[in-house]
């Protein structure tokens, strides 16, 4: 055992090899993602993590439910924040996507890599993200139909994916924007896209 194995106290390990996993695919990718990967990078020995996760496919599942749930508790946060107009309360989750992507490294990948069926609790937890921006849609339209809230979710979703994708291509780095000041232009071009559609 090394002496960064024995630092790690309980459930500490766990979850660094979480914060280190989020790192690697950050960096790295999903196709260079492994778990050996992730317990060099963490310092410890390879068979650590297995005490833990018994797989790659856990390791990375644990690492997807540990980013949506983030995701999802600062779309919360943003929404009760920005007060009780619901088209702020809905463009805010576009900044707090935004700004967390960000924070985090990691984007979409993770929902593309754990699409399969296997992933029930991942499913769930991206589920329950879907459910509270459907109920913020709701809030704004009361009687708009399943396929009319879908639309503007998915639009809604794109220019969110979209600043960040272009804050990790580096289209923003010329302009010298504070990581903040990239997420509220998220914020006032989903505002922008909600009020569209209320005009439909």
């Amino acid at each position: 055992m090394t002496n960064n194995e024995r630092s790690y106290h309980h459930g500490d390990l766990r979850e660094t090899l979480i914060r280190t996993s989020l790192e690697l695919i950050s960096e790295a990718g999903l196709t260079n993602f492994s778990v050996a990967r992730v317990a060099k990078r963490a310092g410890v020995s390879s068979g650590a993590p297995y005490r833990h996760f018994p797989d790659r496919e856990s390791l990375l599942l644990a690492t997807g439910i540990a980013f949506l749930t983030g995701l999802t508790l600062n779309m919360r946060t943003a929404a009760d924040k920005a007060g009780y107009d619901p088209v702020d309360r809905l463009a805010s989750t576009a900044g707090a996507y935004v700004l967390y992507t960000i924070d985090q490294f990691v984007g979409v990948e993770l929902f593309i890599a754990l699409r399969g069926a296997q992933f029930t609790e991942f499913h769930e937890r991206k589920r329950e993200m879907i459910d509270f921006l459907f109920s913020l849609v709701q809030e704004i339209e009361p009687h708009a139909t399943w396929s009319q809230i879908v639309e503007l979710l998915e639009a809604h979703l794109a220019v969110s994916q979209g600043f960040s994708d272009m804050y990790h291509q580096g289209m923003f780095s010329h302009m010298k924007l504070t990581n903040k000041e990239i997420a509220t232009r998220a914020t006032v071009a989903a505002r922008h896209l909600i009020k569209g559609w209320e005009m439909r």
